[in-house]
């Protein structure tokens, strides 16, 4: 209990950054999410919480196309807004907004909404731009934190931190290495500290001490690329393509999604004689921007394969199949969602024996992923065939034994099959199941009652 005041004393003084934020810095938040949840959380918090709900205060948006324009509309009255951006909406993944919109609005702080992702995209999206990230669901304090952080740093180290860096901004090398040092005795081995200090050592052409102290800096946060990136630019400059190579490799294990790192790679072993090398990194770019309009092009055509999915399920099967074939070999457990959907598409049509197809696709894939063999098995019982439908929800049971638990349809499902496979005991159990999500449940009631007879 003795730590509860101090904690309480944090998350005053988070409010109090966000308030002052918004009330008296002219701030303003904008979210862009087809999350309506989170959206919902957010407004929820500024208002009730925080005591923000003055028009002009928030803007929510679900369609990325809207972004530009309302930025610009938004810098006219507000200099450095806070904006939480959806990796991915409606299919359609948004990193690449992250470095356009950080290019031309350099006061514009960015925090990334995302559920799970590779560390390989987020380090890509902190080197583009990003401020700092979300991995909903969140809390509301730690929505306060969040924003607190991002908006301003907290703390005496965070200030003292601020402060070296404005100095750093206006030229002020000399009193930067002071105040770096004074971090240094706030926060021992502090990586922020020395990264001021090497800014002020090359800004006073100090080049051997800015070495050290960059590398000390990465030496005190192992995935901190923005030491290196200053020692990859200094050797640049400096014309020591050696050094230059050696730190940009050294960046390109941390973050190896960065197609423009690969293509200076691809220079630099150029200007140093090895074509071979060079040419390799060239290939890799190359790949990897196939693989990312593949990544771009596949989610285009799920999104629409989404609109027709209620309306047209044959449309819905033509764009999800095209979604799939344009993945091709880059296919992952990051698709499933594609072949359920696809697998939903065509039992809409009555067409089980090809759902069970696409689902043992996915199954190659994904082979422990429980979704797939209820959907199979779902698949199996349009089909009339029981034993198969209750062997593939057996074992999506073996993978996930709560999963009839996760909705009442599904738990009504396991019912229906069991019961139909003269499993009267085991379908009361999951109709049973299905009755204590949803006391009203007809056929659940009706299912029990066939049971008992």
């Amino acid at each position: 209990m003795a730590s509860d005041p101090a904690l309480k004393a944090r998350q005053t003084s988070y409010q109090d950054t966000v308030i002052n934020y918004i009330s008296k810095e002219n701030g303003h938040v904008i979210v862009l999410t087809d999350d309506q949840a989170f959206s919902t959380q957010l407004r929820l918090t500024l208002a009730k919480e925080l005591g923000l709900s003055a028009p002009g205060q928030f803007t929510a948006l679900t369609d990325p196309r809207h972004l530009p324009g309302e930025l610009r509309n938004l810098l006219q009255r507000h200099p450095a807004p806070l904006l939480f951006l959806e990796r991915s909406v409606g299919g359609q993944d948004l990193s690449f907004l992250v470095g356009q919109i950080k290019q031309t609005y350099r006061a514009l702080k960015i925090i990334i909404l995302t559920n799970e992702v590779q560390r390989d995209r987020l380090m890509l999206l902190h080197e583009v731009g990003a401020d700092n990230f979300i991995a909903k669901p969140v809390s509301m304090n730690t929505l306060i934190e969040k924003m607190a952080f991002t908006i301003k740093p907290q703390g005496k180290l965070g200030q003292a931190i601020d402060l070296a860096k404005g100095l750093l901004e206006r030229k002020e090398y000399t009193q930067a290495l002071t105040a770096s040092r004074k971090i240094l005795e706030i926060k021992p081995g502090s990586a922020a500290a020395y990264l001021v200090m090497g800014d002020a050592h090359r800004g006073l052409a100090e080049y051997d001490l800015a070495r050290e102290a960059y590398e000390a800096a990465a030496a005190a946060a192992d995935l901190y690329l923005a030491p290196l990136q200053r020692l990859a630019e200094m050797y640049e400059h400096l014309g020591d393509r050696e050094n230059q190579l050696r730190y940009l490799q050294k960046l390109d294990h941390i973050s190896p999604l960065n197609v423009n790192r690969k293509v200076s790679l691809g220079e630099v072993h150029l200007a140093l004689g090895n074509a071979e090398q060079a040419e390799n990194f060239f290939d890799k770019a190359l790949v990897q921007m196939n693989r990312e309009a593949v990544e771009g092009l596949s989610a285009l055509s799920g999104r629409i394969a989404g609109v027709y999915a209620e309306r047209d399920p044959l449309k819905a099967e033509k764009f999800l199949r095209n979604s799939l074939d344009v993945k091709g070999k880059y296919l992952s457990k990051s698709d499933l969602a594609l072949f359920n959907q696809l697998g939903i598409s065509l039992r809409k049509q009555g067409r089980w024996q090809d759902a069970i197809t696409e689902y043992k696709r996915a199954v190659r894939i994904a082979p422990e992923d429980a979704n797939l063999y209820y959907n199979m098995g779902m698949a199996f019982a349009e089909g009339q065939d029981f034993l198969q439908a209750k062997a593939n929800l057996l074992k999506a049971l073996d993978m996930a034994p709560d999963l009839y638990r996760a909705s009442v349809a599904i738990a009504y499902n396991y019912g229906a099959v069991f019961l139909q496979s003269r499993e009267k005991q085991r379908a009361a159990q999951f109709f049973q199941a299905a009755l204590d999500m949803e006391p009203g449940h007809a056929g659940a009631r009706r299912g029990i009652e066939r049971c008992m007879m």
